[in-house]
């Protein structure tokens, strides 16, 4: 198998060196600036070495002569709106026409005879102007002397020009930037062809668009044939983007072919092939725009299941609609109609701004999925705002209407056609899929209260899939919250209890991205089901607590008054006890006990059960209560006395061997202590089981916020309970 060739190696060696893969970025930025500085102080100077009138003059339609606006410095004793006829100096003298102040040719004179014969006057028109001493008159026959400066002040400069330049520098300086990290990527060198283009053309235009009366012939015909070439090469290197973005279109060479069929045109209208200088200086470009859109509804058709290409394409649409549209409508196509528009065009290259922009935002991928929310909004208006424009050319050409009534049939045409129309595109077009709220609550519960396993999560991706439709749900790393990733390509989710993190693919099947909204969509989504989910969790909780509790107290409470029942010697008191049993028995299940009890009528109803059922051992008892009478407690802490008094009383009895019990209560300070001690055999705490009985009393008064603890020696046991009054809050 033989190896690549030398030759070819070092070919795409020097190929990655020029493209800028071993050139820092920040190098050809700067260079990238110095050229965008130098151009913009070239041109200045370029303006600023012509002689100064201090006439500001716009072309007088009614008489087809010239008309002072303004006038300061050499020319501050002509008033404002005198007419002018000739201008005359160093024995020469001209009528002065109002098309000698064509700010673009191109779309003015028509055709090339009368182009030649426009750049004949301007220089003539500027060796009077660079007289050292020149006579203006009037049509009303006033002559007014003028000394010219040398040259322009810098403030004499016009918004226009400083708009013009700003457009050239600042569309060089994105696209060189797109270029400097994009090197390898084919739509970023066509992007920076443009930029290029755009400091020509605007840069030069910015020089003959805003002088004051006239350019030498030769300087006038290289800066305009030089914005020619500049517009030509914007075009050509727009359409040849498109057939690289956001995906290639044909042959690699079919880009460099359209650049060379545009410099080859403009070879030809150089040579003079074409008799019409509008046709040879605005089809082709026209032409071009034509065709963008052509390509770029090529590529909505094949990024249809691309969403990431689709984005991108977005961007275009959207900067190339309503800015690159929007001048051909306004300035270039009027001009196909005779219509002079020149003077608009200086304030109309901050449109393609806007193309550079969103060009700019697409090629890096700049917030992809953000785009999506708006894009098709400003499209909708947009297109409207084309109509109303077709609408009042319409009107205005065809028609031969007014101004101010052209508008008026405009407006209520778009009114009648669009709004119908826009409302249609809309709703067919641009509205996305809508779940109803109710129908994700409800499914949002069902996962909420299916079980933890694979029927839980098969739920959750159901609900997700029917909500944002992915192509593919895969397990996904932890996250706190939900993150879009690969430019809205995926949406990562967080887990949620037993449900693991996921990432979503793909959103509505590979046709969009996953948007900021949606992510905080499914952020609420997620709120929703947790909360869901702890309130499953906090009731499963309660009622493994409800159970416990009535275990418990059956043990405690139940067990006890059944040992005393059968204890007791006398048959009648044990059918009452049993009947007491079954009472207390009802109580717990059904959790009857919700009001407070009297200290006073507590301890006597525990004392006398306590008493029988020791009395049945032949055990004696010492009460000994200090406490106030009409003292109240509340259930939880009188269900935990009860509880520990009738479990030590069984434990004594059945373990202790003991004579005598003594419990003592007192109540000091909003604590309640209790102490149970017994004289009998006593046990080792190394070796003492800890069965449910001992746990249970721990459990109480360690939910009441109490303190408890349990002694024992030779010479007997000791069972102590702190509770505090309010310690029943915890139970809550």
């Amino acid at each position: 198998m033989k190896g690549p060739r030398p030759y070819k190696r070092n070919m795409d060696t020097n190929r990655q060196i020029w493209m800028g893969a071993q050139r820092p970025p920040m190098l050809f930025l700067v260079s990238a600036g110095a050229i965008g500085l130098a151009a913009a102080i070239f041109v200045t100077i370029v303006a600023l070495h012509q002689p100064w009138l201090g006439l500001s003059l716009a072309p007088h339609p009614a008489s087809g002569g010239v008309m002072v606006l303004h006038a300061s410095g050499p020319g501050a004793l002509i008033p404002p709106h005198t007419l002018l006829r000739t201008i005359s100096g160093d024995g020469q003298a001209m009528d002065l026409r109002a098309r000698d102040l064509a700010a673009e040719p191109d779309g003015a004179m028509g055709n090339y005879e009368s182009y030649a014969h426009f750049l004949e006057r301007q220089g003539r028109l500027a060796q009077i102007q660079a007289a050292s001493i020149l006579a203006v008159t009037a049509t009303d026959g006033r002559v007014f002397f003028i000394t010219p400066l040398s040259s322009r002040p810098l403030t004499s400069l016009p918004m226009a020009f400083w708009v013009q330049i700003s457009v050239g520098v600042i569309a060089w300086l994105i696209s060189s930037a797109v270029f400097a990290f994009r090197t390898s990527d084919a739509s970023a060198r066509y992007l920076l062809l443009s930029g290029a283009s755009t400091l020509l053309f605007a840069s030069l235009a910015a020089v003959y668009s805003t002088r004051e009366l006239a350019l030498p012939a030769t300087l006038f015909r290289w800066f305009n044939d030089l914005n020619f070439l500049g517009g030509s090469l914007f075009a050509a290197s727009f359409v040849a983007l498109l057939l690289n973005y956001p995906r290639r279109i044909g042959p690699a060479w079919l880009g460099p072919g359209v650049v060379a069929l545009y410099l080859g045109w403009f070879g030809l209208q150089q040579i003079g092939v074409f008799d019409s200088m509008t046709f040879a200086r605005r089809f082709l470009v026209v032409l071009g725009v034509v065709v963008t859109f052509g390509l770029a509804g090529a590529h909505w058709f094949t990024t249809r299941k691309d969403p990431v290409a689709r984005a991108a394409l977005q961007w275009f649409l959207l900067s190339w609609l309503v800015g690159t549209s929007v001048f051909a409508l306004l300035i270039l196509l009027p001009q196909m109609f005779g219509i002079d528009t020149s003077a608009l065009q200086g304030y109309g290259f901050l449109l393609f701004l806007l193309v550079y922009g969103g060009l700019a935002f697409g090629i890096l991928r700049y917030r992809l999925f953000e785009l999506d929310q708006w894009w098709g909004q400003i499209v909708v208006w947009s297109m409207g705002i084309v109509m109303l424009v077709l609408f009042d050319l319409l009107f205005l050409l065809v028609l031969q209407l007014s101004l101010s009534l052209s508008l008026s049939l405009a407006l209520l045409a778009t009114g009648f056609v669009w709004l119908p129309l826009r409302a249609f595109v809309w709703g067919r077009l641009l509205k996305r899929p809508h779940i109803a709220s109710g129908t994700i609550f409800k499914q949002v519960i069902d996962v909420a209260l299916t079980p933890p396993g694979n029927d839980q999560r098969a739920r959750w991706q159901n609900l997700l899939q029917d909500m944002f439709e992915p192509l593919y749900i895969t397990p996904a790393p932890a996250a706190a919250h939900s993150m879009i990733g690969e430019s809205g390509l995926a949406l990562s989710i967080p887990a949620i209890g037993a449900l693991p993190a996921l990432r979503l693919s793909y959103a509505h099947r590979g046709r969009r991205l996953f948007t900021p909204r949606e992510a905080a969509l499914c952020d609420e989504l997620i709120a929703m089901l947790r909360h869901a989910i702890d309130s499953r969790t906090a009731y499963e909780k309660g009622v493994s607590q409800e159970r416990e509790r009535i275990a418990r107290d059956m043990h405690d409470n139940i067990g006890a008054q059944l040992l005393g029942a059968l204890h007791s010697p006398e048959a009648a008191r044990k059918d009452i006890m049993i009947r007491e049993t079954l009472g207390d028995l009802r109580e717990i299940i059904n959790d009857a006990f919700s009001s407070d009890y009297a200290f006073d009528e507590m301890l006597a109803e525990v004392r006398l059960e306590t008493a029988e059922r020791l009395s049945a051992s032949n055990i004696a008892l010492d009460w000994a209560i200090h406490a106030d009478a009409d003292l109240v407690v509340s259930p939880p802490i009188t269900y935990a006395l009860r509880a520990i008094i009738r479990e030590a009383a069984s434990n004594v009895i059945k373990h202790a061997d003991a004579s005598r019990v003594r419990v003592a209560l007192r109540h000091d300070d909003g604590i309640i202590a209790l102490i149970i001690e017994d004289d009998g055999t006593g046990f080792d705490p190394d070796c003492t089981s800890t069965g449910n009985g001992l746990a249970n009393m721990r459990e109480r008064v360690a939910g009441l916020r109490g303190q408890f603890s349990l002694d024992g020696d030779g010479k007997g046991s000791r069972v102590s309970a702190h509770i505090p009054l309010g310690g029943e809050r915890v139970l809550a």
